[in-house]
């Protein structure tokens, strides 16, 4: 067996010889190794990692905060790497998407670009989200549960069966749907499936888990196994990740809603009617076949009930628990109850056969809609529904440390460039925690300007060509339209949603523009941030672009802000504020306000991304000049940029790119 503190690039037989190696390794790979291969030296950079360092050997929870451009991956992988030798024990890194995974993890990604580099020879496993691999199972039995061939069934399934990976990343063309149809089923345990345990997804699970440096996985497969661990353990079964000597969840904000999110259910009506009609190959006894037409009918009425009680919008929409919706849940749960019941029976007459196993994930699955519609059933719960697919959580979510989950004196450090720790700390219930907070790396007060429209009666004329302008959102339209033409376009609109993003779309249109203009929605995401960065002149309009974007150069020079960002209809959000009321505080400035500065300064940082940008941020939301968060706002902007009222200077600015 390999001794990991071996491996470390310092000499350190003890506590104090890691501590003090530690850091003089960490100044010495800062300031002379990685400047040797081109990399910048940056203050901000080096601080946060000797903070994260620190908080990795004291076992201390830490909130760093780093602005865009920080380098922030450098600075936690490189002590990551020397804790998980010296404790024996990988480190996992959460990130809060498969994007920010694939950039970890990639050929030209930071773990491998610090591994080649400083020859470290860095262990890191992907740890994937179970449901992103198929169960053969589902493979052999799905034809069988077709009604009709969806459009690439054929090609799936032919790839199912000659994959020796079985993960979905082999077929990025797959839909969530037709994915659905073949992936790993989580009802179906290793004890009760006739693989037990010889299958694709346990073969990946096992790879991960022999992880020495680091295992890399998102932030709700994480969550999931911080819920079930214990469970799991005293079940003699093994949980999803193996032991860790710390985590790191990249893209920390984020965490809060995930968490949330892995304590409740969710249920689409398709998934539902699916499962109900993969049990017509047990209807051959009457009483069978009777308890599950009467649970299809709950079903459908329960489903015709829940669109009826939906309310209009987008992203998360409210539900309106009617009487008359509860009593619909209701009959459906004692449906599902009475089917379960029969099923007992087929369990007993399939003994020692291969359906046994198969009912018995039936009968789980059902186990879950059923916990689902009581929790639903409970006005102690938020509920929601985005798409076809219904959210119900409870309402308070467990403490994220203390009881069987993470255990004090584990070091965990949250890291992102946007996330009010004050805040961060509440909603995750964190009692003793660090906080560090560094800005950029960047001359922001030569490198960006902040235009804000004129106040009231000092309004700029028309533009040449554009419409009459009206009070509201056309006022709003017609003054972008005059940032972009002092521009020269070049420009990201950022949006609060979808339906915003539809009727800036039809108002542009009234305007004679002559640059491309890219609308979110019309094309594939990445395709358009392609163009948007080599069409130089280009306009980006979307709701969904406030972080992600990373657009260096002159492609990117405004970034325009119609509306501050607070948050709108979400009901996880009007929960937080009845707590935070119940509590004696003001909701606007424990939630609303700590909510929209995480957003507008992610949105803020798409701008400056080098030394060599230079741009303007138009915020042309007025609403907190003379307000009690006017300072919150301000301090969210470029420090020190000057604020200007007159395009002429944005323009001005603009034109001396390149110089001093």
């Amino acid at each position: 067996m390999e001794i990991r503190w071996t491996k470390l690039p310092f000499p350190a037989h003890n506590e104090a010889e890691y501590r003090k190696g530690l850091n003089d390794w960490l100044g010495h790979v800062f300031y002379d190794l990685l400047p040797e291969h081109g990399f910048e030296v940056r203050e901000e950079q080096i601080y946060t990692a000797f903070r994260i360092a620190r908080a990795l050997t004291e076992g201390s929870t830490l909130l760093a905060e780093a602005g865009p451009g920080t380098g922030k991956t450098f600075a936690y992988l490189l002590p990551a790497v020397c804790h998980a030798r010296f404790r024996g024990a990988p480190v996992v890194v959460a990130s809060a998407s498969s994007i920010l995974k694939a950039q970890l993890t990639g050929p030209q990604g930071d773990i491998q670009t610090l591994s080649r580099v400083l020859g470290l020879d860095i262990d890191v496993r992907v740890a994937g989200d179970p449901a992103d691999y198929i169960c053969e199972l589902k493979v052999e039995r799905a034809d069988l549960d077709l009604v009709d061939e969806p459009e690439g069934w054929r090609d799936l399934v032919d790839w199912a069966r000659r994959t020796a990976t079985g993960a979905r990343s082999e077929v990025p063309w797959v839909d969530d749907a037709l994915w659905e149809l073949v992936n790993w089923d989580p009802s179906l345990t290793c004890d009760t499936c006739p693989r037990r345990g010889h299958c694709l997804m346990m073969a990946a699970r096992r790879r991960h888990r022999e992880a020495l440096d680091l295992v890399v996985c998102d932030h709700r497969l994480f969550a999931q196994d911080l819920l079930t661990r214990t469970e799991l353990l005293e079940g003699g079964l093994l949980p999803v990740l193996p032991t860790y000597s710390a985590v790191i969840f990249d893209e920390g904000h984020y965490l809060p809603e995930t968490w949330q999110r892995v304590q409740g259910w969710s249920l689409s009506g398709e998934r539902l009617r699916r499962t109900l009609r993969r049990l017509d190959a047990w209807q051959a006894r009457e009483g069978m076949a009777w308890r599950l037409e009467a649970a299809r009918a709950a079903a459908d009425n329960f489903l015709r009930g829940l669109d009826v009680h939906t309310r209009p919008g987008e992203g998360k929409r409210d539900v309106d628990r009617s009487d008359l919706l509860l009593r619909a849940a209701a009959r459906l749960d004692r449906a599902l109850d009475d089917l379960q019941t029969e099923l007992v029976t087929e369990e007993a007459m399939s003994e020692g056969q291969d359906a046994e196993s198969e009912l018995n994930a039936y009968q789980a699955r059902l186990d879950e809609i059923r916990a689902l519609l009581r929790l639903f059933r409970r006005l102690d719960s938020v509920v929601w529904r985005e798409g076809d697919e219904l959210w119900v959580i409870p309402q308070r979510a467990k403490p994220l440390f203390g009881g069987p989950h993470l255990k004090p004196g584990t070091p965990v450090v949250f890291s992102s460039a946007t996330l009010e720790p004050a805040y961060q700390a509440r909603v995750l219930g964190l009692q003793r925690f660090e906080q560090m907070q560094v800005g950029v790396p960047f001359d922001l007060a030569r490198q960006a300007l902040i235009y804000l429209p004129p106040q009231e009666g000092e309004a700029a004329g028309p533009e040449q060509g554009e419409p009459p302008a009206e009070d509201g959102e056309d006022r709003l339209v017609a003054e972008a339209v005059r940032v972009l033409h002092a521009t020269g376009g070049r420009a990201l609109i950022l949006l609060r949603s979808m339906a915003e993003v539809a009727r800036w779309r039809r108002a542009l249109a009234a305007y004679d523009l002559p640059w491309p203009v890219l609308y979110e929605g019309e094309g594939d995401r990445g395709a358009q941030l392609m163009r948007f960065r080599t069409d130089v002149n280009s306009v980006l309009v979307g709701a969904h672009f406030w972080e992600g974007v990373d657009v260096p150069g002159e492609a990117l020079s405004c970034v325009i802000i119609p509306h501050l960002p607070f948050p709108e209809h979400d009901p996880l959000i009007r929960e937080r504020r009845a707590q935070a009321q119940a509590a004696g505080a003001d909701p606007f400035e424990a939630v609303d306000l700590p909510e929209m500065l995480i957003k507008l300064k992610q949105g803020i940082g798409r701008l400056i991304r080098t030394t060599q940008d230079r741009g303007v941020i138009a915020l042309l939301d007025l609403s907190f000049v003379g307000s009690d968060f006017e300072d919150a706002v301000e301090a969210a902007c470029p420090e020190g940029a000057r604020r200007v009222s007159d395009l002429a200077e944005v323009t001005a600015f603009l034109a001396t790119r390149g110089e001093s």
